[in-house]
This record gives C-alpha cells, structure tokens and sequence, in this order.
C-alpha cells in the first residue's frame, strides 16, 4: 500500500497544480471581467451627469493634464465671470469636475451662465458638436512630472518615488500619458474653439495673459476689476484659502499630507530633480510628438520658458 502511494503522489500533485493553474486563470479572467465592468459602469455615470448638466453656447471648459495649472484657470475665470465673493465652500461648487462629481454620486450645482467646467478628459472622449469654448493650459512637462510626484506622494502613497510617478504618466501607453494627451488636444482635428495658454506666460504676463482671456471668452475686462483678480490668483491668497481648493483628509488617511495641494507653483524645479536618463527620455518622446507646435517652442531642450 505504501509502495502504491509513493507511486501516486506525483499524479497527485500534478492534478493540484491543474487545478491551481486554472483556478488562477480564473481569477485573472474575472478580474479583467470586473475592470471592464467597473469601467462600463464609471463612463455610463458620467454620460447621465453630462445629460443632466446638459449644454450651454457659453460653457467654459478648463482643459489641463494634472498639476498644469487647473485651479489656477478655474480660479481666474471664476473671478473674471463673477463679482469675485469667496463665499463658496470649494472651488468644485462655482466650477464643477463633472466626471469626480459623477464618481461621487454629487449634486450637480445649479450654475448661472458663462459656466465654468473642469475637465483632464483627452482629446478623443470630447464631443466634437458639444457647445462652449476651451482653454487649454500648458505647463513645462519636467515642472509637471515633479508636482505630480509630490501631490501622489501627499495625497496618494507616502511610499512612492519619483521615478514610479514618472512612469505612470509619462512612460504608460494609456490615455493618461501627457505626450499623447497634449498632441491630440494641439492638433485639434475637429476644430474646436481652443484658446491655449501657457502657465509660463501666465506667471510672467499675467494682465496680458488676462487680457487675451476675456477677449477669447467675448468678455469686457474693466480696469477697476484688474487688482482685485490679479489679488484673489495670487499664490499667497489661494495657498490662505487651501481648504477651497484642495481635498480635505479622510479619518482613515491621517497620515497623508493634505495642506500641500497648492505647493509652490515654480518653474524649472522639475529640471532639477529629474535623472538624465529620464531627461534623455522625455525630449525624445517631446520632439516626436510636440516638437512641430509652437506653442510648445520654448519647452525644448536649452530653451528656458522665461525666454521668450
């Protein structure tokens, strides 16, 4: 009886081993299963959002990768539609993010018009017939790879390093990477109405930068409005009223640094922390896919955004 055990044993585990490959199978399958649906299920919530906030001619959209400058644009057309209160709770009440509004199942504000919209969508998953204007912001990509790295690190893992920052949105094939996501919305195939704005230009020129805004928008900017918008975009004035703009902390996420969500806003920082591999990496990658814009001219190599 033991001579035939020892002889079964390695049948036995064969057998097991099946078993675990196709149970393991089963698992990535369903998993996959799971990705799709909760990715079906996420856009269909966004589509009835967009229903119900519906259309306007006037509809202002603020376009930007992450950390180009997107509260900052929301900021500045907030105080150049409106009479500038800061009576509001956060930002998101006055100029909506309708695809996190949708993930959070929120109330959709009734808003006044010219209505001010926020959105990170590429350029693909945009309505070529949807009514409104655009303004898109653009931001040295090395200056974003590093506030991306540390708003992750603030808000999403202490644990991560730039390097794990820098593959997911510059290295990732996905619709999340920033060379495909500025080529698309700069090529602008479908003609949409685009006003590009460089966040450099914005630091430097800010009142002329101002200025071209309003006339995009069909917008008359008074000159007694000037220093009260120019005060309320400050850095100092939005860093005093975080709590409006940034995310708040979750009991269970107390040790994640939530007061840094407006953090310095400086050029040329990304240049300085980034390895010469990766330096080597994104011109490459930048010449293929955004050398040709020239918006972007002053973003190549040994060029610096203060050169105009």
């Amino acid at each position: 009886m033991k001579i035939g055990l020892q002889y079964c044993r390695p049948f036995i585990f064969l057998i097991m081993s099946w078993e675990i490959s196709i149970i393991e199978k089963c698992i990535r399958f369903l998993s996959k299963v799971k990705s799709n649906v909760e990715g079906a299920i996420h856009q269909l919530r966004f589509m009835k959002y967009e229903l119900l906030f519906g259309e306007r001619d006037d509809d202002i959209y603020v376009v930007t990768f992450l950390k180009a400058g997107t509260t900052w644009m929301q900021m500045i057309l907030y105080q150049l539609t409106t009479d500038g209160a800061m009576n509001f709770k956060h930002i998101y009440d006055v100029s909506p993010w309708l695809r996190n509004l949708a993930d959070r199942n929120g109330t959709i504000p009734d808003l006044l018009s010219p209505r001010i919209v926020k959105t990170h969508d590429p350029y693909n998953k945009v309505d070529k017939n949807k009514k409104g204007k655009y303004i898109f912001v653009v931001r040295d990509g090395l200056d974003v790879a590093n506030s991306l790295y540390h708003h992750r690190k603030n808000y999403n893992s202490t644990k991560i390093t730039f390097q794990e920052s820098f593959e997911m949105s510059f290295r990732d094939e996905d619709d999340s990477n920033w060379f495909k996501f500025h080529e698309q919305w700069l090529r602008n195939k479908n003609k949409l109405p685009i006003l590009y704005v460089r966040y450099e230009d914005l630091q430097q020129n800010f009142v002329q930068e101002l200025f071209r805004i309003a006339k995009f928008l069909g917008i008359e900017l008074k000159p007694e409005h000037i220093n009260r918008i120019q005060e309320h975009c400050s850095f100092d004035f939005m860093k005093q009223h975080e709590s409006k703009f940034g995310e708040q902390p979750n009991v269970e996420k107390h040790e994640i640094v939530y007061n840094q969500f407006i953090r310095t806003g400086k050029m040329g920082e990304g240049e300085k922390v980034i390895s010469e591999a990766d330096k080597e990496y994104f011109y490459k990658r930048f010449n293929f896919h955004l050398g040709q814009f020239p918006i972007m001219e002053i973003y190549k190599r040994n060029q610096s955004p203060t050169d105009k």
